[in-house]
């Protein structure tokens, strides 16, 4: 038996750690015994990649274990139609090969989840034991840490370039009939985040660029080496540190992820530990820390043909008192049924109770109240001091006011003054801010999964109306109203809890007219947001916590709870707790989230059945600290703007540059929409000007007598020349043409003196280069928004229906669209080609 691996490593746009993934992935893999085959930089091409997997298939036996893994950006695109259709096409992804700039229309250099998919259930068709790695993302989601890079395309590709590129290969003999869209059962598939999530790389501590999945990855196989520990156990390790710099990247395990590291055997989901004999009576307890085994957790040693622990075999307990970086340490209390107080060969170490992970902080190494504080969080069940060199996400600075909570994002608390009040109020706050983060990994048990299938949408309210978002990623402002609906598909009756993880770390309880949740029979759905009475959509409004920094974006998390029977969960909320009353029935769910609220154990034995089965669904967003921007109306047929995480999170522009903007090869393929008639083309373009002043130039080009397959005289129009800014905005109509109707330009004159317009430009204009990023960004769409839904509706009531043919924004870190290929600016829209270009002229 062989165990080889294929490591691909695509080293594009503006990422600088692939080559450094592989060569950490190549080091790891070659402690299990891989022979590794290496495809980056150039070879790392479309051609390069599909022959390297190819030749990987042909040389894979029935026996060998087999390892791919991908580092490098990922892309997407929808439909033209997604945001308008009940049931869209599907989105379509693909991982981008070094070569893909270089693609033009017929000439598609990415590679489709669904060509990797046949390729991938052709690999298994030769061997069952194949593990994928995948560290991209689909989802072009900005950090606001500059220290963290997206791994994917910024913006999408052309829908209709890779339907045709799909379309072409099915053409010529391609056996799509191999893809499945529920996912290849004989491999695991070790992704970086959910497909709506974004997945990153950064600067590790030693100023490595790399993966944070890869990177976390390495490291959880180096532990895990001759431990028979599955990947669901290793992925979980991994996601907890994962989740410890981007709380909303969760990686995840996809398909058979019981197996064995490497295997095709399948181990007990909650598995047991081999235990040792070590020194002066004590057990050694291998591959703990890898478990997730911490100081205070109890164990129960057994020999090992034990399924269970039994009192008549029973060899002893241990309670772990030491944890280093492979092993977990305590003193063996010996059974009274046993002769001798060793631990046998091959014992196994059963979980009985687990203690609560505690949160690392960390703290100054001298100033006042510092002794104080050090010992109070020594003290303290739910926070610990943080060990050198430990990725920690929060810390308490000593200021000349006083001591201040920071996380990544920036201060959390105003400061407290050194003395013992202010003291146990810092150390109340990094409570909190410990359970906060325990409820967000709250997540399925294996042993009491609950399969309920449901449906959930996460939205804002907007006049009564119902606005789908990403359940990961998006991005919400304080003013908005959230609503969430939640559908039982399944025939068993549910019950359902909501928890808000709040942006200063508040645990509420949304659903708490109903403590032990809310009954969802059968086909019913629940709306929360809702009115049960009047059927009213209101949505609950979303505000920013009094005293908590404003200068900056922070993560919130909605925790959907399903139970098979009622249970009540209020308790686990931040702000109070019930007094403790007589012993009853604890079930694993209650054990769990009791444990967040306490920071106590959870005991894993003696459970009566039947148990509560649960699952945990996670709807993660970004709440702005202003108010919405003001949404468009108009609608476009295609519409290529970056997420406006890239408008929030990414620095603006130092210093303007002159760019003029031209459009080309205008083809009019079928004149349908207006038949053999007079049509013009309207566009748009927004910025800053160089005195960081709102900038709006409309421009106007009339044809007569349009018919089918007609190249339009456009002779590289000139659209706009000029300084830009921050962002440049572009905006292309076509329209049936009538012999009086003005142009844009005259009709936007007396729009742009109103007083929408103006009080939006005063605001945008006057806000200085140090003002906060998500206030500035969020003041240019709503300038821009304005004027284009102006220019919307002024077109409108001057030549009737317009077509919105083109949305786009280009931001400075992207040169405002400088040196892009021509096929990046060729645009497929309905019936409608054009190609447009953006040249430095300064």
């Amino acid at each position: 038996m062989a165990r080889r691996a294929l490591l691909i490593g695509a080293q594009t746009g503006g990422l600088t750690g692939v080559v450094n993934d592989v060569d950490a992935m190549d080091g790891a893999l070659s402690q299990w015994g891989f022979e590794v085959a290496r495809c980056e930089g150039d070879q790392a091409s479309r051609a390069g990649i599909l022959d390297a997997y190819e030749g990987l298939i042909a040389d894979a036996g029935a026996d060998d274990a087999v390892f791919v893994y991908y580092s490098g950006h990922g892309g997407y695109c929808r439909p033209p139609d997604y945001e308008r259709a009940i049931w869209p096409r599907a989105a379509l992804q693909f991982i981008v090969p070094s070569d893909y700039a270089a693609s033009t229309e017929g000439d598609f250099r990415g590679i489709t989840s669904i060509e990797l998919s046949v390729l991938l259930g052709r690999l298994t068709q030769k061997t069952r034991n194949v593990t994928v790695t995948l560290d991209c993302c689909h989802a072009a989601l900005m950090s606001r840490d500059s220290n963290l890079r997206v791994r994917a395309q910024t913006r999408p590709a052309s829908y209709e370039m890779v339907a045709d590129h799909l379309e072409s290969l099915r053409a010529r003999g391609a056996r799509f009939d191999r893809w499945s869209p529920t996912g290849n059962q004989n491999a695991v598939r070790v992704v970086a985040c959910a497909p709506d999530q974004a997945a990153y790389e950064y600067a590790n501590r030693d100023g490595v660029q790399m993966g944070i999945l890869t990177e976390s990855l390495t490291m959880a196989l180096a532990e895990a080496r001759a431990l028979p520990v599955t990947w669901s156990t290793v992925v979980e390790q991994v996601r907890d540190r994962v989740l410890l710099f981007v709380p909303t990247q969760r990686p995840e395990a996809e398909g058979p992820s019981r197996r064995l590291l490497f295997d095709t055997v399948e181990a007990d989901p909650i598995g047991t530990l081999p235990a040792v004999s070590g020194a002066d009576g004590r057990v050694c307890l291998k591959g703990g820390p890898l478990l997730g085994v911490r100081v205070g957790d109890e164990f129960t040693i057994m020999p090992a043909d034990s399924v269970e622990p039994q009192e008549t075999t029973r060899i002893g307990d241990v309670t772990i008192d030491r944890v280093d970086a492979l092993a977990a340490y305590g003193p063996l209390r010996p059974s009274r049924n046993v002769r001798s107080a060793s631990v046998p060969l091959g014992a196994r170490a059963h979980p009985t109770r687990l203690s609560a992970p505690s949160l690392a902080v960390r703290i100054p190494v001298a100033g006042a109240g510092v002794a104080e504080l050090r010992q109070a969080i020594v003290q303290s069940t739910h926070v610990r001091l943080a060990e050198t060199g430990e990725p920690c996400p929060i810390e308490v600075r000593a200021d000349p006011a006083g001591l201040i909570i920071v996380d990544a994002v920036g201060p959390l608390t105003t400061p407290e003054q050194p003395d013992a009040a202010g003291i146990s109020s810092v150390l109340t706050n990094l409570r909190r801010l410990a359970q906060a983060e325990l409820m967000r990994r709250l997540s399925d048990d294996p042993q009491h999964a609950l399969a309920a299938p449901v449906t959930i949408e996460f939205g804002v309210v907007n006049n009564g109306e119902f606005e789908p978002l990403e359940q990961s990623g998006a991005i919400v402002s304080t003013g908005q109203r959230i609503c969430l609906r939640v559908r039982n598909e399944g025939t068993e009756t549910v019950y359902l809890s909501v928890l808000d993880v709040g942006v200063a770390g508040r645990i509420s309880l949304l659903t708490n007219a109903a403590p032990s949740g809310v009954r969802l029979d059968a086909g019913k759905m629940y709306v929360f947001g809702g009115n049960d009475f009047t059927g009213v959509l209101q949505g609950a409004e979303l505000t920013w916590p009094e005293g908590l920094d404003r200068s900056q974006p922070r993560p919130e998390t909605i925790q959907i709870v399903l139970m098979s029977a009622p249970h009540e969960l209020w308790f686990v909320q931040n702000d109070g707790v019930r007094s403790a009353g007589p012993t009853r029935y604890r079930s694993t769910l209650e054990n769990v989230v009791g444990q967040i609220r306490t920071g106590g154990y959870r005991d894993l034995t003696g459970e009566p059945r039947p148990s509560v089965r649960y699952a945990v669904h996670t709807v993660d967003f970004t709440l702005l600290p202003v108010r919405a921007a003001v949404a468009e109306e108009a609608t476009f047929q295609v519409d290529e703007r970056p997420d406006p995480s890239f408008r929030l999170f990414v620095p603006r522009s130092a210093a303007p540059q002159k760019v003029a903007v031209r459009l080309s090869d205008l083809v009019v393929h079928r004149n349908r929409a207006f038949g053999s008639a007079d049509i013009r083309i309207d566009t748009l373009v927004l910025t800053r000007d160089a005195d960081g002043q709102p900038s709006c130039e409309a421009h106007t080009e009339r044809f007569h007598n349009i018919r089918d397959d007609q190249r339009l005289p456009l002779d590289r129009m000139q659209i706009f020349n000029g300084s830009a800014a921050d962002f440049l905005d572009l905006a292309v109509w076509v329209s049936r043409d009538s012999a009086d109707s003005l142009a844009l330009s005259d009709l936007l004159k007396e729009k742009l003196t109103d007083g929408e317009v103006q009080a939006a430009f005063t605001q945008l204009g006057g806000m200085l280069t140090a003002a906060p990023q998500v206030a500035v960004a969020v003041a240019a769409i709503s300038a821009s928004a304005i004027v284009v839904n102006a220019a919307y509706h002024l077109l409108r009531g001057a030549v009737g229906d317009s077509i919105g043919l083109y949305r786009t924004t280009f931001l400075a870190h992207e040169r405002f669209g400088v040196g892009r290929l021509p096929a990046q600016n060729t645009v497929r829209a309905q019936d409608f080609t054009f190609t447009y270009a953006i040249e430095d002229v300064g």
